[in-house]
């Protein structure tokens, strides 16, 4: 079914068609999208049945990172060529070790997220580690982090300098350190930039239409769809929804009213618009009425008028009359000096107008013309 085709052993499918054969209809997942099943697994940035609707905020990352690079001398072991393989039981002891210290030196800073041991040397155990420093994002974590770094700098200068103690120079804690030794290096702040880190997880096609604000100390990776922002799009009786052209509003209709307009901002009750047409529909049903009686008067005036001029024709044919306003032909000579040649005077005594209706007592009056004399 469905244009399926018969391979020998089972159907062969097109494409969003399932079943032994064909004949159920699979649901398609867009924008990358897959099914599992039961419904559509969308990515991140659309949701909706079959993953249509673009969403209207992103997470994105909200903390920043930095290392700072450190030295110091471990005095309390004793240097093994195991410790230059990372994969040995000695190194993996030791550094357990060392980090438990680390975390004992720094707990005093809230941005401390661990370190990664870089390298060890000969000297005692001589160890180049990296301090990790996580931060939430602000517009100055950058300054911060240098603020941040001295206090490690503090932090293991007394930590190197307070575990010596008694005449054997030992130490209660998991390790001691020369102090002398110790070195507080560079400071390396990974940059950051959350307005491209918006627009990369957005996507190529609707990248340009996501932007960031920062609001409540939180990031925000946004469209013009998500409300109470300064880039919101306002659809006041509407919603907004992301196209592939842009944001655009989709204005409700109620029981009540339509609504129309950019910004949905422009209402209109139906019931007075079902008043209007109805008004409409009855003033052009009395038009129509109107001319229809004028049409039915006017026939009926031509229709009387017919019968009376054909009333009187056929009155002057019974009494041998002429018909009224009519001419009377006498006679008609033609003198044929030539074939095509008609004398005027014969064609003018010939006609004359039937007056025999006319009544000869019946007075004219007209009016005597008015003379004006100018000076000159």
């Amino acid at each position: 079914l469905n244009g399926g085709s018969w391979n020998g052993q089972f159907c062969l499918c097109p494409s969003g068609f399932t079943g032994d054969r064909c004949q159920h209809v699979s649901v398609i997942c867009q924008n990358g999208g897959s099914w599992d099943g039961l419904k559509c697994q969308c990515t991140s940035v659309f949701y909706g049945p079959r993953c249509e609707y673009v969403v209207e905020s992103i997470e994105i990352e909200q903390t920043v990172s930095a290392s700072v690079e450190v030295t110091v001398r471990v005095t309390s072991e004793d240097f093994s060529e195991d410790l230059l393989n990372n994969s040995s039981q000695k190194f993996k002891d030791f550094s357990k070790k060392f980090t438990e210290q680390m975390a004992i030196i720094y707990a005093g800073i809230p941005e401390y997220a661990g370190v990664v041991i870089k390298e060890l040397r000969r000297g005692s155990v001589v160890v180049d580690y990296d301090v990790i420093l996580k931060a939430p994002y602000t517009q100055e974590y950058q300054e911060e982090f240098q603020n941040i770094s001295m206090d490690v700098k503090e932090k293991i200068k007394a930590a190197t300098e307070k575990q010596i103690s008694g005449a054997n120079n030992t130490c209660s804690t998991l390790l001691c350190f020369d102090s002398s030794a110790t070195q507080v290096q560079n400071v390396s702040v990974k940059n950051y930039n959350p307005e491209e880190t918006c627009k990369k997880v957005a996507g190529d096609v609707y990248s340009q239409y996501f932007t960031v604000e920062h609001k409540n100390d939180k990031l925000y990776c946004i469209t013009p769809c998500m409300s109470g922002f300064k880039a919101s799009l306002e659809c006041n009786y509407g919603k907004c929804q992301l196209e592939r052209s842009g944001p655009r509003c989709l204005c409700l209709t109620t029981d009540t009213h339509w609504y129309s307009g950019e910004a949905c901002d422009w209402g209109i009750q139906k019931s007075l618009v079902y008043g209007l047409v109805g008004a409409g529909v009855a003033v052009l049903l009395v038009i129509l009425v109107i001319l229809l009686v004028f049409s039915i008067r006017y026939r009926r005036e031509a229709q009387s008028q017919r019968s009376r001029v054909s009333d009187l024709y056929k009155w002057n044919e019974e009494e041998g009359r002429s018909t009224p306003g009519s001419f009377q032909n006498i006679g008609f000579d033609l003198r044929e000096e030539r074939e095509d040649y008609v004398h005027m005077d014969s064609m003018y005594s010939n006609f004359q107008p039937s007056l025999n209706n006319i009544d000869p007592e019946r007075k004219i009056q007209i009016q005597r013309p008015q003379v004006v004399m100018t000076a000159l």
